[in-house]
This record gives structure tokens, C-alpha cells and sequence, in this order.
């Protein structure tokens, strides 16, 4: 099966990412391929530069990591970099700007749409 979850709010102010992240690793345990959609306040998720207390999760290493174990693809919405201010060179190796094209693909080949968004 093949699942795309979007994700559309901030990284550290909800919890969304962190749902999407164990709802990823569950999906792909189980054998079933998963695209992250990154959108509006989500990119920010992805900017590597990213420096979190001690004791608070690091969400771009996270998505790094499963990025790398063949666990995740992820895509950014460009537009929502650029209105960020978050450039290419900013953004977690394996990751890419995307666009709605991409997006509506992405829900027209999958099995299941999931859309967090606070």
C-alpha cells in the first residue's frame, strides 16, 4: 500500500510531524511505502540548521535518518520555502522541493491520504 501523509503546521509547536514520523515507521514495518508532503508552516521541519534544547526531539535529524534507512520520501512545497526563507542549501540531504503538481500526483497514485494540519 502506499500512504501520503501531509503535514501543514509548524514542527515544535504541535505535534503533527512527530504523528506522521510514528505513523511512517509503523506503515513501513508493516511493508507499505510513505511520502511525506511538507506544506505552509511543516518546511521549516526540514531547514537543518536547526538547533533544539537538549531534552527536545531533534525533528530534521529524525527525518534524516529515516530518509536515509529507505523509510521516507519526502517533498517540500517550493513556494513555502521561498515565503519562509528557506533555501535549497538549508534542507536535510534526501529531501526536495516539490509543488502542488507533485502533491496531486502523490494523491492520485496513493492508497490512503492522511492530512495533519492542527
Amino acid at each position: 500500500m502506499k500512504i501520503t501523509i501531509q503535514v501543514m503546521v509548524p514542527p515544535y509547536t504541535y505535534e503533527d510531524l512527530d504523528t506522521a514520523m510514528k505513523i511512517a515507521e509503523a506503515a513501513v514495518e508493516r511493508g507499505h511505502e510513505v511520502n511525506l508532503f511538507l506544506f505552509a508552516d511543516s518546511v521549516l521541519c526540514v531547514n537543518k540548521n536547526v538547533k533544539p534544547i537538549r531534552i527536545d526531539r531533534n525533528i530534521p535529524q529524525k527525518l534524516k535518518q529515516m530518509i536515509e534507512q529507505g523509510k521516507l520520501r519526502v517533498d517540500i512545497c517550493g513556494i513555502c520555502m521561498d515565503y519562509r526563507g528557506i533555501t535549497t542549501d538549508m534542507i536535510i540531504e534526501g529531501s526536495k522541493p516539490s509543488g502542488l503538481p507533485e502533491l496531486a500526483a502523490l494523491f492520485a497514485s496513493s492508497d490512503r491520504f492522511i492530512n495533519l494540519m492542527a
